[in-house]
């Protein structure tokens, strides 16, 4: 079985049974509501943000009576703000928590959208300021880089050490500031250029280059990526594999955790 493989579940089968139930018109509207507050309180529960996102935004639109207390819509609303701030869209959380006060003022979640609201906008912040600052690091590492390399070529030197060096910073600095999508691609990118180690140290940043390129995957939501990467590496170097800590990410993806 490749490492930290989910077991095969029925939830998707459920979840069908229960939007065919919200759906039917010609059932009991307090059966439809039930069902549909089952189904996005499934998704909650198994952290799958995506369909939680998808079917909050349905729920929203159908006009189903309370059960047991719960508006369907209301809930809808309130956790299709909380599957964006999972899913870090910073912007939905933004536009969606004015519209939940707007539409409904009364609630008693308004507290709690208003401080994912606060904490959101502080949480963009800090990952835009985070994003600055490694982007100025990549940048000086590309100025030194260029000082170097023009020097050695001056000398007629070889200038393979600064460039191995500048595309592992490449990959590096992005990777353990947490911005996969811009990880992803110079890491696969040192990758095949820097295959063949001739040192310790050449080796031990390979071995942590195929770790970041596994983090990306799975901080991207690329979970099967991510296994049969991992699957690899544990397969063609397994004292390599523990220096990166990539099985522990991976096997710390939720059982249920979507793509």
């Amino acid at each position: 079985m490749t490492p930290g493989r989910p077991p095969l579940s029925s939830q998707s089968v459920q979840s069908e049974r229960l939007r065919a139930v919200m759906e039917d018109t010609t059932r009991p509207p307090e059966e439809r509501s039930e069902a549909a507050l089952t189904l996005l309180d499934a998704h909650a529960n198994r952290e799958r943000w995506r369909s939680l996102a998808r079917d909050a935004e349905r729920i929203s639109q159908l006009d189903l009576p309370r059960h047991l207390q719960r508006l369907p819509a209301e809930q809808a609303a309130w956790l299709r703000i909380h599957a964006a701030r999972n899913l870090e869209q910073w912007d939905t959380v933004l536009g969606l928590g004015p519209t939940f006060r707007q539409t409904y003022p009364g609630s008693a979640l308004v507290p709690a959208v208003d401080a994912i609201v606060r904490s959101t906008l502080t949480l963009r912040a800090d990952a835009e300021d985070g994003h600055r600052m490694m982007q100025e690091e990549l940048r000086a590492e590309e100025d030194r880089a260029t000082r170097d390399i023009t020097r050695l070529e001056a000398l007629g030197r070889p200038d393979t050490e600064a460039r191995r060096r500048l595309d592992y910073q490449r990959c590096r600095l992005p990777a353990e500031k947490r911005f996969h999508a811009e990880a992803l691609a110079p890491c696969r990118a040192f990758l095949a250029a820097w295959s063949v180690a001739t040192t310790p140290a050449e080796l031990g940043e390979y071995r942590d280059v195929r770790g970041l390129e596994i983090k990306a995957l799975v901080g991207l939501r690329r979970y099967t990526e991510a296994r049969e990467h991992l699957a690899a590496f544990l397969a063609s170097d397994p004292e390599g594999e523990p220096r990166t800590r990539a099985r522990a990410v991976v096997q710390g993806i939720p059982a249920e955790a979507e793509e």
